[in-house]
């Protein structure tokens, strides 16, 4: 019994450290798409603004 509820903690302790990884993954590909998407504004920003200017 006592081998079954260590090896029962095992996996969930497996699960749990999965799980913490892939939202510590998520929140970073998250941050990374904000910045990406960030990045684009200001770009389409500029070339409205030299556009603009060119007139």
């Amino acid at each position: 019994m006592a081998i079954n509820s260590y090896v029962s903690n095992q996996s969930s302790a497996w699960k749990t450290s999965i799980a913490i990884t892939k939202t510590l993954r998520d929140a970073k590909e998250t941050g990374r798409f904000i910045n990406r998407l960030q990045g684009a504004k200001t770009e389409k920003l500029m070339m409205d603004i030299n556009r603009s200017n060119e007139v």
